[in-house]
């Protein structure tokens, strides 16, 4: 018997010395690749500065732009859902957030990128929550609904960017789509609503900066991202407080443009960036007549440090940024 054993053993420890080996070699022969130089790297001078700009601009810009698409809450001045199978809530809802544009006029022979201005951006929504099931259980009920949203750019808001060609457009607004999934549970008794919120959201394509009126670099951006929210809410009486977080997966799909400052020629590549941004958010709201209410929100999206060679003036790139939101709801 004991000879079995190690003879098994023995067996053992040489098949793991085999396998050992064998990691051993592939580490060897397999290394991890060297990443992949920026497209700015080959350039020099002023020029490699401007193209480094309109990247960094563009890195800064994505998540902001996330943000108007996805927002706080997805069903704002709620956690809760559930409810008549039909029994659909719309809001009419506008966000609002700051964001700092950098002049694309920049030629590269200064150490920081001067700021064009500070530009308010107040973009509309009309949001969606249909129940699809409720099902009451011993601790309470649970519910799942489809979230819904259409988000507006009216054409001419801004004479810093521009609608790119081809846009999704009704009336001369821009239009960009959400949808998703929120599950929810009412507990019995005095523990709050809760839900889990899973949606997909994107923004308008838009165009910044213009090389034909001096810019010196431009960029096209289409934005979106998958958003997770975990709420919880309280009611008292026709109030309702909602609180919670979660992350935004952020995908960039563009084309950027820059000048050569030697040569005067345009250089452009489409490519696309990801990032990921936390956000916390807060609600308000209170219920005015039967099916009608208003909500209020704001929130906070996490800043993260990029490492950006590039210095904009007035603003630093690892700061987040603060959003703010109002709108009125109602049962259909």
């Amino acid at each position: 018997m004991g000879a079995f054993v190690a003879q098994r053993l023995a067996g053992g420890l040489l098949l793991a010395a085999v396998v050992l080996q064998g990691a051993t070699l592939a580490a060897q022969t397999d290394p991890t690749p060297e990443p992949a130089p920026h497209p700015c790297d080959a350039a020099t001078g002023p020029t490699k500065k401007v193209c480094r700009a309109g990247y960094d601009a563009l890195t800064l810009a994505t998540p902001a732009v996330a943000l108007l698409a996805s927002r706080g809450n997805p069903s704002l001045g709620s956690a809760g859902g559930g409810g008549r199978f039909g029994q659909a809530t719309v809001s009419v809802r506008g966000t609002y957030l700051q964001a700092l544009l950098p002049a694309t006029s920049y030629d590269g022979t200064e150490d920081a990128v001067p700021a064009a201005r500070r530009l308010p951006a107040a973009v509309p929504s009309l949001d969606l929550r249909f129940p699809l099931l409720t099902k009451a259980l011993p601790i309470g009920a649970v519910s799942v609904d489809f979230l819904g949203a259409i988000v507006g750019l009216p054409r001419g808001a801004t004479d810093f960017i521009r609608l790119a060609p081809g846009v999704r457009s009704v009336g001369g607004v821009a239009l960009g789509f959400g949808y998703g999934l929120r599950i929810g549970m009412t507990p019995s008794g005095q523990l709050p609503t809760a839900s889990l919120n899973v949606t997909r959201h994107d923004f308008p394509r838009f165009t910044f900066g213009d090389l034909v009126r001096g810019s010196n670099f431009a960029y096209t951006l289409s934005a979106s991202a998958m958003n997770v929210r975990l709420l919880v809410g309280r009611r008292s009486g026709r109030l309702e407080f909602t609180a919670g977080g979660g992350a935004d997966l952020i995908k960039g799909d563009y084309s950027i443009s820059y000048v050569n400052q030697t040569t005067r020629s345009p250089i452009s590549a489409d490519s696309t960036l990801s990032a990921l941004r936390i956000v916390t958010v807060a609600n308000a709201a209170l219920d005015l007549v039967a099916g009608l209410r208003i909500g209020f929100e704001g929130g906070f999206q996490v800043g993260k440090d990029d490492k950006l060679p590039t210095r904009f003036e007035a603003v630093n790139p690892k700061s987040g940024r603060f959003f703010g939101g109002v709108g009125l709801g109602f049962k259909l």
